[in-house]
C-alpha cells in the first residue's frame, strides 16, 4: 500500500507496523529508506533478505540525548553534531551494550547514528520509543533507487510512506567520529567541515 507521509494519521500506522516488526519504505532528508525496529532480530533478518546480503546498519533516532544509550560520546563532540542534526549526516560512533538486535551492528565495535530532518519518521521514532535500522532502498550491489514510480513497482508488497515523487540525493554524508580526528568516510548531502 502507498500512504501519503504527510497526513499525520500515518505516523501512528506506520509506528504499529515496524512494532508489528514488518518493513516500512518512508522519506528522509536524503534517500528513500527501507526501516525496521532496531530491536527485533527477525525484521532485521527479513531485511538482510530482502537487501539479498547481511550487512551492518546505522540507525534513526529521535533526538542528540538519546546517544547516550547506544554510543560513548564526549561534549566536545555533542556540540558539534547538535550543529548537524537533524540533518543528512551519519555519525559513526564507539557503540555501548544496548538492547539493539546483535544484527545492527554484526559484532562492530561502532554504530551509526542518523538524526535526519525529516518530521515523519522521527515522529515514527518517537512514537516507536526505540530507534529504528534505516538503509537505502536497493539490492545489493546495486544503485539507492531514488524515483518513486521505480520504488512502487520493485517493492509493492512493502508499505510506502512517500512525500512527492522522487528524490535526487548522494546519501547521507558519513563522519567518523569514533576517536580524537574527526574524519569524513563518504561525502554525501551535507556540507560538514572537519
Amino acid at each position: 500500500m502507498i500512504y501519503n507521509s504527510d497526513n499525520k494519521n500515518n505516523v501512528k500506522l506506520a509506528a504499529e507496523k515496524i512494532l508489528n516488526g514488518e518493513i516500512i519504505i518512508y522519506p528522509t532528508d536524503t534517500l528513500y529508506g527501507l526501516g525496521v525496529d532496531a530491536t527485533n532480530c527477525k525484521a532485521i533478518d527479513s531485511l538482510n533478505k530482502l537487501k539479498k546480503r547481511t550487512q551492518k546498519y546505522s540507525i534513526i533516532i529521535s533526538s542528540i540525548d538519546d546517544i547516550n544509550k547506544y554510543a560513548y560520546i564526549s561534549q566536545k563532540k555533542k556540540q558539534k553534531i547538535k550543529k548537524i542534526f537533524p540533518g543528512p549526516y551519519t555519525i559513526i560512533l564507539n557503540k555501548k551494550k544496548s538492547y539493539l538486535s546483535s544484527l545492527v551492528n554484526l559484532n562492530s565495535e561502532t554504530i551509526g547514528i542518523r538524526i535526519p530532518e525529516s518530521d515523519f519518521i522521527l515522529e515514527v521514532v518517537k512514537k516507536c520509543d526505540k530507534p529504528i535500522v534505516t538503509t537505502s532502498v536497493n539490492y545489493h550491489g546495486q544503485k539507492s533507487i531514488q524515483n518513486i514510480k521505480e520504488i512502487e513497482s520493485f517493492f509493492n508488497d512493502i508499505d510506502i510512506f512517500k512525500k512527492g515523487k522522487s528524490t535526487n540525493s548522494l546519501g547521507s554524508t558519513i563522519i567518523d567520529m569514533t576517536k580524537d580526528e574527526v574524519k569524513i568516510i563518504r561525502y554525501g548531502d551535507g556540507d560538514f567541515v572537519v
